[in-house]
């Protein structure tokens, strides 16, 4: 391609535009940047970014005069297959003072004529032959950096044949505008993937205890954050193991969405499971919580519901502030709304909660779950919980099977509220 021509100049960056927006993984934008430079712009086409970027840290600093570490994440050729040279997924090594280092080190382009191979790692296999055609013909390299602002994240390598000639001053520029690109849209997916690392890592934290975990009780739970784009909500629920077998049952629903939500659940969450621990029963724990919401960030308000479930007496205290009514699953497959006192909100201060005991049967479910679970914009809080007792009822299988399927007949993604239920089981 000559890059002289505006409309080819013009034609590949568009390719290279349409393909990387909202493209939230690192690799998927690096190999769009080779597909579009393989049309006929460059031979071969490698990317590297630096190794930190990969376990999620940020762009390092210039390394100044040392050995660069790196990985390559995408690579082609014309013609060719270069995979069993070089892996993708590989890391790299670039020696002090190679072009390689240099390109990254003082984030400048780089050009030579001829392939350093003392820097290419030996291959695993044996390469094909028309790989080894290919990198005998080449003739002429062109490393760019991936520079967003001041950090470098790594480099692009274009390379050309004898057929397709030396790159000329509008094609280094055009390899430049390219890695602009490829590095804007590098950074905005390593910064989705790190977050996105955060928040599952978050949300794996704050699960409740597995299954098994407390003898005699089997519990199953299913959380789903809302819309698309969240990882993590204000929903919450735990199971806190407490003395002579007992155990409290907690579940919440922060007010709002996303990040602020979550930094609300985790410290109402925390407070509860504290609270449970030093003996207070579920009214109190509440009472607690309202005290302690107001304090909490721009997330003020939550709804909660806290039982103590003895299974060895075959009951349980309740108390509920503003939360939906947990429902009871007896062993012959009833279901019964629990007629508790529905209490305020937390949040609202100065509120009071009354406790409530109901006796649980051994073999009776105990289901607990925030509003998301059951109202939608197409249907009210009385036809949800309907719903949610239809799909319960007769739900004598597998624990974790009744949960997974209660969720997927309820929530059709993507839901506009958080969603999260939690089924606890007595017996064995």
């Amino acid at each position: 391609m000559n890059a002289e021509s505006e409309p080819d100049r013009l034609r590949l960056l568009s390719a290279a535009s349409t393909g990387m927006a909202g493209v939230l993984d690192m690799e998927r934008v690096a190999r769009h940047l080779v597909a579009v430079a393989l049309g006929g712009f460059a031979d071969t086409v490698g990317v590297y970014v630096a190794e930190q970027l990969i376990v999620g840290d940020e762009p390092p600093r210039p390394p100044g005069v040392r050995a660069v570490e790196t990985r390559r994440i995408a690579v082609g050729a014309a013609g060719a297959d270069l995979e069993p040279l070089f892996p993708a997924g590989e890391m790299v090594v670039f020696a002090a003072g190679s072009a390689y280092a240099a390109c990254i080190a003082d984030g400048a382009p780089q050009r030579f004529g001829e392939l350093d191979r003392h820097l290419v790692l030996e291959p695993r296999v044996p390469p094909p032959r028309p790989a080894r055609e290919r990198l005998a013909d080449l003739v002429d390299f062109l490393l760019v950096p991936l520079r967003t602002g001041e950090a470098v994240l790594g480099l692009a390598a274009f390379a050309r044949g004898k057929a397709a000639g030396p790159f000329t001053d509008a094609d280094a520029a055009l390899a430049g505008e390219l890695a602009a690109l490829t590095a804007r849209c590098l950074d905005g997916a390593r910064r989705y993937q790190r977050e996105h690392a955060a928040a599952r890592a978050l949300q794996a934290g704050l699960l409740p205890l597995p299954p098994g975990a407390v003898p005699g009780v089997r519990v199953a739970h299913r959380s789903v954050p809302a819309g698309r784009a969240n990882l993590v909500g204000g929903d919450w629920c735990d199971v806190v193991p407490l003395p002579g077998g007992r155990l409290a049952l907690v579940i919440g629903d922060a007010m709002g969405h996303g990040s602020a939500a979550a930094a609300a659940m985790v410290q109402l969450r925390a407070a509860a499971r504290t609270l449970a621990m030093l003996g207070k029963d579920p009214a109190e724990i509440l009472t607690w919580l309202d005290r302690i919401a107001p304090d909490i960030g721009p997330v003020q308000f939550a709804t909660c519901a806290c039982a103590v479930l003895d299974p060895a007496a075959g009951t349980a205290e309740i108390c509920r502030a503003g939360h939906p009514p947990p429902i009871l699953l007896r062993p012959d497959g009833d279901c019964d709304v629990l007629d508790l006192p529905p209490g305020l909100p937390l949040g609202l201060d100065g509120a009071d909660y009354e406790n409530t005991r109901v006796a649980v049967p051994d073999g009776s479910t105990l289901v607990l779950y925030t509003d998301g679970l059951i109202e939608t914009r197409a249907r009210d809080l009385e036809a949800g919980i309907a719903a949610l007792r239809s799909a319960l009822a007769g739900r004598a299988g597998p624990l974790e099977d009744a949960c997974a399927d209660v969720v997927a007949k309820l929530v059709v993604p993507p839901n506009h509220d958080d969603v999260t239920g939690m089924l606890v089981r007595t017996g064995t």
